[in-house]
């Protein structure tokens, strides 16, 4: 003896298959494991806290610890002070 489900069972158990994929799917689409890089508000707030370490292939990714870099792991280094652009010659005289 055969059993078989009435047209409509069948029907609403494909429904809530592919609903419960489709819903899968964009769940983990928009959880993905990239991490939000630092605006220039937020890397300015991490520069005047003391050292900042930064990714050599991706310098907008900024630390204030050292770590590994959210976009391709490699290891943060520590970010050297940045030359300053005054040419006014102030502290000595010509």
């Amino acid at each position: 003896m055969k059993f078989s489900y009435p047209k409509s069972s069948i029907a609403m158990k494909s429904f809530l298959i592919v609903f419960f994929a489709t819903i899968s799917i964009l769940f983990f689409a928009c959880t993905s494991s990239e991490k939000k890089t630092n605006t220039s508000a937020d890397s300015n707030a991490v520069q005047t806290a003391g050292l900042t370490y930064t990714c050599p292939m991706h310098p907008e990714v900024i630390s204030n610890k050292p770590g590994q870099c959210p976009q391709c792991n490699m290891d943060l280094v520590e970010k050297k002070a940045e030359a300053s652009t005054d040419n006014s010659h102030d502290g000595h005289q010509h």
